[in-house]
């Protein structure tokens, strides 16, 4: 006995270290806590004006809720507010000097308390509180303070077992509130998960205990205020059905800024248009080398063939007769030659015997004389004057143009 003493001692001491040094860091993890009197520790109120008890009363800025049942079942609740003053143990204060409480002895009920908070619409918010249950038909201690009696009930031993006491928080997210006392939360209410005495319970090196459990919720606001909730529900009517809560918090995430408009202009949509199949892509094939262009030649332009130069016709001459006979003496040949302008000679001298015209085949023709340069052929007629070689050249140049033309037709084919 003597050698536990001091060991209790030194754990109540250090265990009183714990508690003073647990406000700061309970405050410390609730940055922008929005609850009022989040801890208890600002003064309490009497509630029995709103039907609890007489002797009730609960921390500034909650409000209780109850279902009124009868003696047994939902039976009236009773609200505390704990102070380490008047404690035994501060076990049931988790931080600071007060903590909230609310129970029945030998009834179950189905009760809370909540708060009504302003929040940014649309902001997620989240609600988290800290809760021990201490529950059972036993009074059994450990460490120095109640425990709950976990041990069920059987027909040898039927005064023992837990009340199943399960705990909850929630959140309306319309900000709704209980119409009063004996009114449950409205429907809309999103409510955590329950733990009951036996989540709580834990051993340590052969030292049974029940310790503080942390109950959190979330949702979304849908309107300017939310209203948060603490809720217990005992399902057996045992001899202690008593709660303890403390470190409230409550915290919003504000709803993201929407995206502003875009200031410039959008452009039509174009329309899609459909992606062609790719081709096979033919294989290149070889480039001949080039080969030289021959210069273009000049093409000779058309000679122009002389229009032939009009002539007049000869006048007609009498239809040669047949030669005569050359006289006797006759003299040679003569040539014929150009006109002159000499004047014309005389008038010839009568006719002679010997010059008188010859009867056919008396005289033999005598030959043509060959044609001498630029004379005419003595053909027993004379050409016009100035008109002979005229009318020779020009058909000689006549045939020739025509010549020409043809040769150059025919080599071009």
């Amino acid at each position: 006995m003597s050698t536990r003493t001091p060991l209790l001692a030194t754990t109540t001491v250090l265990l009183l270290i714990v508690m003073l040094a647990l406000p700061a860091s309970a405050a410390a993890q609730c940055p922008g806590n929005l609850l009022v009197n989040p801890g208890f520790e600002e003064g309490e109120y009497k509630t029995e004006g709103m039907g609890t008890s007489l002797s009730s009363a609960i921390g500034n800025g909650w409000t209780p809720w109850s279902i009124l049942g009868d003696a047994t079942i939902n039976r009236e609740v009773e609200y505390k507010t704990l102070h380490i003053s008047t404690l035994e143990s501060g076990h049931t204060i988790r931080s600071g000097a007060r903590s909230q409480k609310f129970f029945t002895t030998y009834g179950s009920h189905t009760a809370g308390f909540y708060q009504r908070v302003q929040v940014p619409r649309g902001a997620k918010v989240t609600f988290s509180i800290w809760v021990l249950i201490y529950t059972g038909e036993r009074d059994l201690e450990s460490n120095g303070h109640p425990i709950s009696d976990l041990e069920w009930p059987t027909q040898d031993k039927p005064n023992r077992g837990p009340g199943n006491y399960r705990a909850s928080v929630g959140i309306d997210p319309y900000g709704d509130v209980p119409p009063g006392f004996g009114s449950l939360p409205s429907s809309n209410t999103v409510w955590s998960g329950t733990i009951n005495e036996f989540d709580v319970r834990h051993e340590v090196d052969g030292i049974i205990d029940d310790h503080w459990a942390q109950l959190t919720v979330s949702t979304i606001a849908q309107g300017d205020y939310v209203t948060v909730y603490t809720r217990g529900m005992p399902e057996y009517p045992v001899k202690h059905n008593d709660s303890f809560w403390d470190d409230a918090c409550l915290y919003s995430e504000a709803p993201p800024a929407p995206t502003a408009a875009p200031t410039n202009t959008p452009t039509e949509t174009p329309i899609a248009t459909e992606t062609p199949v790719p081709t096979e892509t033919p294989l290149p094939t070889e480039i001949p080398p080039a080969t030289e262009t021959p210069l273009p030649t000049d093409t000779p332009e058309p000679t122009m063939i002389p229009e032939p130069t009009a002539t007049e016709p000869p006048p007609p001459t009498a239809a040669l007769e047949p030669p005569t006979a050359a006289p006797a003496t006759a003299t040679p040949e003569s040539v014929a030659q150009a006109p002159t302008t000499e004047p014309p000679p005389a008038a010839d001298p009568e006719p002679t015997p010997a010059d008188a015209e010859p009867t056919p085949g008396d005289v033999e023709p005598t030959p043509a004389p060959e044609e001498t340069g630029g004379g005419e052929e003595e053909t027993g007629f004379a050409l016009p004057c100035g008109l002979g070689l005229v009318g020779l050249y020009g058909v000689v140049a006549l045939i020739g143009a025509l010549a020409l033309a043809w040769v150059r037709m025919t080599g071009l084919h």
